[in-house]
C-alpha cells in the first residue's frame, strides 16, 4: 500500500474534513506539522509529493490515538490481504543481516514464487520436522531457553501459537515459533520469574481473548525464506492487533537481539545465568512497535519495493 492511499483512507473511515485533519495533526505534534496546511495534505494524498517518514509514524500514532487501533485502517484485512500488501524490500531491511539466525544457503536460482509458509500443525510430518529442528533450538538458545519436544507438539498444535515454516519444493528452509500467553504469564517470563520451560497451555491467551505474543524461535537458510516467515508474521499480528498487547522476546543471541531492536522492541530486563551467560528480555506494546520507521518503511512503500 502507497501512503497517499493509507492516508486518504484513514481520513474518510474517520469523517475528517482535509482541514479537521491538518488542524488535529498540529494539535497532536505541533514540532512536526507547524507549516501544514490543506494544500500540503492534498499533494500528500495525491502522491504529488510524500512526508518524511518521521511524519508518516506521527500520523498513524494519531490515528491509534483517534480509533484505539494499533495499526488504524487496516484492520479490515484478511491475514492474505495484509501479506500482499508488505513490501518485501522494506521487510528486507527490518530483518537486516544474522549469521546465526539466517543463513546464506544460495538463493539466486530460488524464486520467492515457489516458496510458501505453512502452519506446523498442518503437517503430517510434524513430529519429523521438530526433531530436525532440536538440534538448532539447543545450539541457538542457552540450556535455560529451551523447550522439550513434547512442549513444541504441543505448543505447535495450540489454536494461539504460530508455529510457521517455509518449504521449498519439499525443502524445508525455514521455522518460524511464536505463542500468545496471558499478559500475567508474560510479565513474569521477561521478569525472570518463570523460565518458558515452565509455561503449560493453561497459560496461553485464546484466539479472542487479549495477550502478549511471545517470541520463541527463528530461523531461515536464506533472507527469501526468512522475509516470507516475517511477512506472515506481521500480518498475523495486524489481522490479530485487537487481541495483542504486546510483543517480547528472551534471548541471549546477539543477532537476535539486532533483529528484536529493528523491530523496535526496548531492552526490558536481563540476568546472568550460573555459568556466567546474559539472558536478556525485550518487549514493546503493539501500539509502539507497528508505529516506528521500520514498520512505516515496509508497510506504506510499495510503490518503491521490487518484489525480488
Amino acid at each position: 500500500m502507497q501512503f497517499n492511499e493509507y492516508l486518504r483512507q484513514c481520513r474518510e473511515e474517520n469523517q475528517l474534513t482535509q482541514e479537521q485533519l491538518v488542524n488535529a495533526l498540529y494539535s497532536h505534534d505541533i514540532e512536526k506539522f507547524s507549516s501544514l496546511d490543506t494544500g500540503t495534505l492534498g499533494k500528500w494524498e495525491r502522491s504529488v509529493t510524500k512526508p518524511k517518514v518521521s511524519k508518516q509514524v506521527s500520523i498513524i500514532k494519531y490515528f491509534q490515538e483517534r480509533t484505539g487501533l494499533a495499526l488504524p485502517c487496516w484492520n479490515k484485512y484478511s491475514i492474505e490481504e495484509t501479506e500482499s500488501l508488505i513490501c518485501k524490500a522494506g521487510m528486507s531491511n527490518l530483518i537486516g543481516k544474522s549469521k546465526k539466525h539466517i543463513y546464506n544457503y544460495p538463493s539466486e536460482m530460488m524464486s520467492s514464487g515457489d516458496m510458501h509458509v505453512y502452519p506446523l500443525r498442518t503437517f503430517k510430518r510434524m513430529n519429523e520436522l521438530i526433531e530436525m529442528y532440536m538440534p538448532l533450538h539447543q545450539s541457538l538458545n542457552h540450556e535455560s531457553l529451551q523447550l522439550s519436544k513434547e512442549q513444541f507438539k504441543e505448543w505447535a498444535l495450540h489454536p494461539s501459537s504460530l508455529f510457521l515454516v517455509c518449504e521449498y519444493k519439499g525443502l524445508f528452509i525455514g521455522f518460524s515459533f511464536t505463542t500468545k500467553v496471558n499478559p500475567e504469564i508474560f510479565n513474569k517470563i521477561l521478569s525472570f520469574e518463570m523460565k518458558k520451560s515452565e509455561v503449560t497451555t493453561d497459560d496461553f491467551a485464546s484466539l479472542e481473548e487479549v495477550g502478549s505474543n511471545l517470541m520463541l524461535g527463528f530461523f531461515a537458510l536464506n533472507e527469501k525464506a526468512a522475509i516470507l516467515l516475517f511477512i506472515r508474521y506481521y500480518a498475523h499480528l495486524i489481522s490479530n492487533q485487537k487481541y495483542i498487547a504486546d510483543i517480547g522476546a528472551v534471548t541471549n543471541s546477539e543477532d537476535a537481539i539486532k533483529l528484536v531492536s529493528n523491530m523496535n522492541l526496548h531492552y526490558y530486563n536481563s540476568y546472568v545465568t550460573d555459568d556466567n551467560v546474559k539472558i536478556k528480555a525485550y518487549r514493546q506494546t503493539l501500539f509502539t512497535a507497528l508505529a516506528s520507521e521500520y514498520v512505516v518503511k515496509m508497510i506504506l512503500s510499495k510503490q518503491e519495493c521490487p518484489e525480488e
